[in-house]
């Protein structure tokens, strides 16, 4: 199993979910404002309800897979992403379509915690490290797609035309899984006790360096996801359409690829915690570089993107990296640890996101920028103390 070529697919598809569900959409998100005639707080919501759905989702998917298994969690999460999918086709208003996107990030949450626990549960450290930058590199191929296609949906068809792919995509996962995901989870929690759970919970809180760990990555990915919701204003003042959108944001993953590559080919020689520290400061700069242009009357959408793709370069180094480092320290605690370091670091994107339009960023690009790099100025810092306390015992 380890070595199927179908079985990294499938992982890579379900570790994708999150990321297709926020990217495909977001090129349609004026539209989706114009339809439903709301405001930009409200039509962030389309973005926020998802993400914190994805990050609570996972809380609960990872205990629940450390009792089950991590097979029917992964099998029920793309079952919820499916059919919320096909559903949302039919909201009338924008409550209904918010509900759906709940139910959508809870199936989401599933298909990403499973993938990344399933990779943890079948390799050791290093290995796993390296087989998860490899499944994220393949699976950033989709949130490329779904930018530059949500943005030709977006001009075409509209919104709606978004969800059904959606569904599509949902099916591929559950098809997918059903053939060629067998279960990972040899010792299983015997049964849902209270206080056990709460145990393993605090157990997993108090661990320093799972927590150091997950606060990284949690910026960093707090950082991307926040993109999804502020990047769309800014490109529409400089008259961009929403098909040019999808193109000019899938710089980041055109870094975000080149990283994971890199990240896998060098995570055993330098150590994840040397790779993070790189990953932290790359997105300082890509940021900060963004802001001195900006400030300098560099308005093309290229003096965004190309930083983007430093930013993304950045994320490919401490992603992955900080999921495995972080869940490696917890033992058994391993599924609850996993819905942990998710809900931190989807949560984290929805906070980020409506935080900055709240002060708004939709209206003004500095403060966007000033309080990016703020967050990336935090992680570098916590990188460096990471790295200085490698080989302290928890």
């Amino acid at each position: 199993m380890k070595n199927s070529n179908l079985f990294i697919l499938v992982l890579a598809l379900a570790n994708a979910s999150v990321v297709v569900g926020m990217g495909l959409i977001t090129p349609s998100i004026t539209i989706i404002k114009a339809d439903f005639n709301l405001t930009s707080d409200m039509v962030q919501l389309t973005l926020t309800v998802f993400i914190i759905a994805a990050g609570i989702g996972q809380l609960v998917f990872g205990f629940l897979s450390d009792r089950y298994g991590r097979r029917p969690i992964l099998l029920t999460g793309s079952f919820l992403f499916v059919a919320s999918s096909i559903t949302s086709v039919f909201s009338p208003n924008i409550l209904f379509l918010l509900i759906m996107r709940v139910i959508q990030g809870l199936g989401a949450a599933a298909c990403m915690s499973m993938a990344r626990v399933i990779i943890n549960d079948s390799f050791n450290k290093t290995e796993a490290a390296e087989k998860l930058s490899l499944i994220t590199a393949i699976m950033v191929i989709f949130p490329l797609i779904s930018l530059i296609l949500g943005g030709f949906i977006a001009q075409t068809i509209g919104w709606v035309g978004t969800m059904y792919v959606f569904f599509i995509f949902g099916l591929i996962i559950l098809t997918g899984s059903v053939y060629n995901i067998s279960e990972t989870k040899i010792t299983k929690i015997n049964n849902l006790n209270f206080s056990k759970i709460t145990n393993s919970y605090l157990d997993v809180l108090k661990n320093t360096k799972f927590l150091n760990f997950t606060f990284i990555g949690s910026i960093q990915t707090g950082v991307f996801f926040s993109s999804f919701g502020f990047m769309p204003y800014e490109f529409a003042r400089l008259g961009v359409s929403p098909l040019e959108f999808g193109f000019w944001l899938s710089f980041t993953g055109i870094g975000y690829f080149l990283g994971n590559i890199l990240n896998r080919n060098y995570a055993s020689k330098y150590g994840i915690e040397a790779l993070i520290i790189f990953g932290s400061f790359f997105s300082f700069l890509s940021y900060f570089s963004m802001l001195i242009l900006n400030l300098n009357a560099f308005t093309h959408p290229l003096y965004i993107s190309i930083p983007l793709i430093v930013f993304g370069l950045g994320n490919g180094f401490t992603v992955a990296n900080c999921i495995i480092g972080g869940v490696s320290t917890t033992g058994n605690n391993s599924g609850t640890a996993t819905g942990i370091a998710g809900a931190l670091q989807m949560s984290s994107g929805g906070l980020i996101g409506s935080i900055i339009i709240s002060y708004g960023g939709d209206k003004n690009f500095v403060i966007c920028l000033l309080i990016v790099i703020f967050l990336c100025l935090i992680a570098l810092i916590l990188s460096l103390f990471n790295f200085k306390n490698k080989d302290v015992n928890v």
